[in-house]
């Protein structure tokens, strides 16, 4: 059993709501007893918090180091312009008083809609770890001002989460709060992360995750099957990495092509291919077979209302995806952790990583 689930059943509550672990293993292998294929989060949140949970979208005005000229001024290569919207004006205006509207106002809106019971306040555009630790404060205490939310899901980079932040985040697990972050890793290897402009590496992540663990902090990486240059093994080795770093949940998203972005550039001169539904969907049911069976599966698709999108042309919502998933591990006989191989070497690791190796930091 991995290291961190025995460091982690605790018996305890969050925000009122019973719960016996932050990750219960239990729990998940019931899941699968009863004809799970892979990990819902949704279905398996509903069984340990007891009621339904749905996650309530915000905007913080927060920027990127990639966008902002600190990494760079390009972003990602997939990286749409929509992104510079959220980088000056709005970095200064955004007080407490909007947070805590936007907050009610969503809730009381998915409310209405039978979304569930309970919340979680989801901070997503941008990465919500980068402003000084007093504004985070402030916003994130905003965030949590609410008798429905139970606790905060926080995307950003995995190399902005610096050690004052994680403390300030496992001091709101302290009070019973649940605390998700969302690292957008989007790729393991090296040279896919230098070629797309990510600006980090896979150390930072695995840095990351293990302060998560520290502190009782749940942590989620965003994955992109198909970019450019990464071959299909390449994303399967990725499944095999991401389950041995301990990460407790992902989401996997298609790639797709926006409208002004140097992607789309090179798609529109030959130098890149959108891979197909058929593609994608087999690509995600053998992603699901090599990773750990306890890893909970947050997305595997994304659902694109942009106008924005040029490919992929097929629809990616996951009501699409999703059973076409299913039953390709249907047909196969297979679930999530089918072909799972426990253990990652130091030698395997070395060419994803690049020059650091993982006795560095794991």
């Amino acid at each position: 059993m991995p290291e961190f689930y025995n460091n982690n059943m605790l018996r305890g509550e969050v925000k009122g709501i019973p719960t016996e672990r932050r990750i219960d293993k239990r729990v998940m292998d019931q899941m699968y007893e009863e004809g799970f294929l892979y990990m819902k989060y949704g279905a398996y949140a509903r069984r340990t918090h007891g009621c339904k949970i749905f996650k309530v979208p915000m905007n913080a005005g927060f920027t990127c180091p990639n966008w902002d000229g600190r990494l760079s001024s390009d972003g990602c290569i997939y990286c749409p312009d929509f992104a510079r919207q959220f980088t000056y004006e709005s970095f200064r205006r955004v007080i407490t008083k909007d947070i805590r509207e936007q907050v009610e106002d969503q809730i009381d809106y998915y409310k209405r809609k039978g979304a569930g019971e309970k919340a979680l306040v989801y901070i997503a555009f941008g990465t919500n770890t980068y402003k000084p630790l007093n504004e985070l404060k402030r916003i994130y205490d905003a965030t949590l001002d609410h008798p429905d939310v139970i606790g905060l899901t926080i995307g950003t980079r995995p190399d902005c989460v610096p050690r004052e932040v994680l403390d300030l985040l496992g001091s709101y697990v302290n009070e019973g709060y649940e605390i998700w972050l969302e690292l957008g890793q989007q790729s393991v290897h090296y040279h896919t992360e230098e070629r797309t402009n990510r600006q980090h590496g896979l150390a930072e992540c695995i840095r990351t995750i293990k302060e998560c663990h520290k502190r009782g902090i749940l942590s989620l990486v965003f994955l992109i099957l198909g970019l450019p240059y990464e071959t299909p093994s390449e994303m399967i080795e990725t499944a095999r990495v991401i389950s041995e770093i301990k990460a407790d949940a992902v989401k996997i998203y298609p790639l797709l092509v926006m409208k002004g972005t140097r992607l789309a550039r090179e798609y529109e001169t030959g130098g890149y291919r959108p891979i197909s539904m058929t593609e994608y969907a087999s690509l995600v049911a053998d992603f699901l077979e090599h990773l750990s069976p306890y890893v909970l599966i947050q997305r595997i698709s994304k659902d694109c209302g942009l106008d924005g999108k040029v490919v992929p042309e097929w629809d990616t919502h996951r009501f699409i995806v999703g059973p076409r998933v299913e039953k390709i591990l249907m047909i196969r006989g297979t679930k999530q952790g089918a072909k799972y191989k426990m253990g990652l070497d130091v030698e395997e690791l070395k060419p994803i990583s690049a020059g650091v190796t993982a006795s560095d930091v794991l």
